[in-house]
This record gives structure tokens, sequence and C-alpha cells, in this order.
């Protein structure tokens, strides 16, 4: 349940003057158990954890503010933390998510500072998991190869997918510093803009070799969803992967019935002479709402890499949600796969199975 505090008691103004401002808290907790192994030069390591956070979807706490212009025009902020990754994400103290500025009209919607993306978009379309376990678009199994965006410039990392048993995988989520542009709908159709300068580091030398340009196009109309984005990164971070990376992420899903089918596509490529980066992913997904309060969800996703060290990779999974109340949820989530299928040591090093319970609950 969503609590709005309508802005009409801040001591010493005239309430007519904020009738039409108003605060909305929301957020979302995500805990519960997991069971984690994996197999790194030949060793296998299992973790059992009490109290996993964001097996599922991402814990967050967020302000949202609305003020109406006239006009059909509107200003706004939205300010959200994560709990679980405090001062990560490119943004210090509690605000370590989305904070940004909005005003949007008729024109679309115009936005500045540390935005979700047009990546994330596609990524979502594509799978029913989310961000969290089976989607492979988690921290633990990022679909794309390469530059690693989720919050510049801090989380900012080049590619090891070069060397066997490292756990390749990348995710572009969002880029701190950056002007993004939505349009408005057009029966389902929209576009937008992303823009982040390379030199908004404040003079560190890996930040600003971090500028991203991102165009997405999205579909969304009825039973059929489809989004894509192509997504530029000069990645020239210590030196390595030197020039501009590019991730291109298609996804779509088809509702008939109970059933929504789910499919994606990724390519992830730089510019370097010789060539560091050259993948592409693909996956299948499926879900199935049982009945009013039980979901099954299964996904199969394949990284082919390109290169000589030839690191491919795969991920599946299964999941069950119970919802037993319009905002609570019970979940189990299985992931299993490999990382690193090249082999390149004379063993198989990157095999993971992960396996989580719990619940969360949003407000």
């Amino acid at each position: 349940m969503q609590k709005k505090i309508i802005a009409l008691a801040i001591a010493g103004l005239s309430s007519a003057a904020f009738a039409q401002t108003n605060v909305t808290i929301q957020g979302l907790f995500d805990t519960g158990y997991q069971n984690f192994s994996a197999e790194n030069a030949g060793v296998t390591t299992k973790t059992n954890r009490w109290g996993s956070a964001s097996n599922t979807a991402t814990t967050n706490f967020t302000f949202v503010v609305n003020e109406d212009l006239g006009g059909g025009m509107k200003a706004g902020l939205w300010l959200e933390s994560d709990p679980t990754t405090p001062g990560s994400a490119g943004a210090s103290g509690v605000w370590n998510s989305q904070n940004y500025l909005f005003l949007s009209g008729n024109f679309g919607k115009v936005s500045l500072g540390f935005m979700n993306n047009y990546a994330l978009t596609s990524a979502l379309t594509s799978q029913p998991f989310g961000v969290g376990m089976g989607g492979g678009y988690s921290g633990a199994f990022g679909r794309l190869n390469g530059v690693n965006v989720i919050g510049a410039p801090t989380a900012v990392a080049a590619a090891t997918n070069a060397a066997a048993g490292s756990f390749a995988g990348a995710r572009d989520i969002r880029a701190n510093n950056s002007i993004k542009y939505d349009t408005p709908n057009w029966s389902g159709f929209s576009a937008g803009l992303l823009y982040r300068s390379p030199n908004s580091g404040g003079g560190n030398v890996a930040a600003d070799a971090d500028g991203q340009t991102q165009v997405g196009l999205n579909y969304n109309n009825g039973p059929l969803n489809v989004s894509y984005a192509h997504s530029n990164i000069l990645s020239n971070v210590a030196g390595l992967n030197t020039g501009v990376t590019t991730h291109n992420l298609l996804g779509a899903n088809y509702t008939f019935g109970t059933f929504t089918l789910m499919a994606g596509w990724t390519s992830s490529k730089n510019n370097a002479n010789p060539k560091t980066l050259d993948a592409r992913s693909w996956n299948v997904a499926a879900k199935w709402q049982a009945t009013p309060t039980l979901a099954v969800m299964a996904n199969v996703l394949k990284s082919d890499d390109k290169l000589a060290a030839n690191q491919d990779r795969n991920l599946n999974a299964l999941g069950l949600d119970y919802s037993m109340s319009k905002r609570t949820t019970a979940y189990v989530r299985w992931e299993g796969g490999d990382n690193d299928k090249s082999a390149a040591t004379g063993f198989n090093s990157g095999k993971f199975n992960r396996t989580a319970l719990g619940f969360r609950h949003s407000f």
C-alpha cells in the first residue's frame, strides 16, 4: 500500500502554494534463505545464507514527489535507496539507487540524474525473473559481456572473459550524471534517448572514460510487448577494452490466456584492435498463472563467446510465486548453469547452482 502525504502542513508556507504537490512513499523488501555452490579452478565452494536479500526483486525504499504545474505539465523527484547495498551503484550516502528530477508534459518526459535505462527494460521484457535469480540479468550472471554499467563511475568493470575460470558477464542498468528523454506514447509505440558525457567523472580518469549513449524503442499494446535498446559505452577503463563497447538487446513477450511466452537476444562487441569482446546471447522463457495466486516460471539462456577463448555460458532457471495477499508473496527459486564452458585450463571451472526460498512484501 502506498502512503500519500499531501504537502499542506509545511510550517510557515501557504497551503494554496502546495495544493497540487504530493509525496508518495513506496518500497519493497525481499529476504529469505539461499543455498549456493560454485566451482572455480576445480574447487567447489558451498554457502548457506539466512537473511539473503533481493533474491527475486531489489529491496528498496523510495520517495516519489509530483507537482502539477498546470497545462498538462508536471515536475517531480525520485529518491530511491537500496538498503542491501549502501554506498554502491555510483551514488553516495543513503540514495544509492535511482535518484533524479523530471519534467513531463505533452512533449514527453525529461529526466536528469541516475535513472533506469532502456537496456534494463529490454532485459525485463524477455523473461519473468527480473534482475533477481533466474533472469540472467543479476549481479551473479549478467547476460552481456564486457563493460558492466550499473552505476557510473563506481561499478564500471572491464571485461575478464578472456581468463578461463573467471565469472564473466555484465549488465547495463543505469548511468549516473545522465540526461534522458522519453517520447509520449503513440498507440503503444514509444522511444527514448539517454546520454552521459564521457568527461563527467570529476577528474577521475576511470570515471571520465565512462561516457554512454543509448537509444530505446518500445511497443506495449495488448498481449504483445517488444523492447529494443542500443547502447554505446566509452570503455577505456584502466586501459582495458580501449574504445567503444556496443550492447544491443531485444526482448519480447506475448500473453494468451494464463500463459506468457518470452524471448530475448543480445550482442556485445567493442572496436578495440584487436577485438577483445564479441559475444551473443539468447533466451526463451515462460510464465504460467496456474491459479489466481500461483505463478510458475522457467527460463533457458545461452551465451556464445565468439573470441578464441570461447567462454560460452548457460543458465537454466525455475521459479514459483505464491501470492498470500496483494502485497505479500512467498517464492521459491532455482538457477543452475555454467559461467565458463571453455575448459581452457583443462577443466570446466564455472559451474554453479543456487536455490532460494523466502518472502517479499511491497508497500
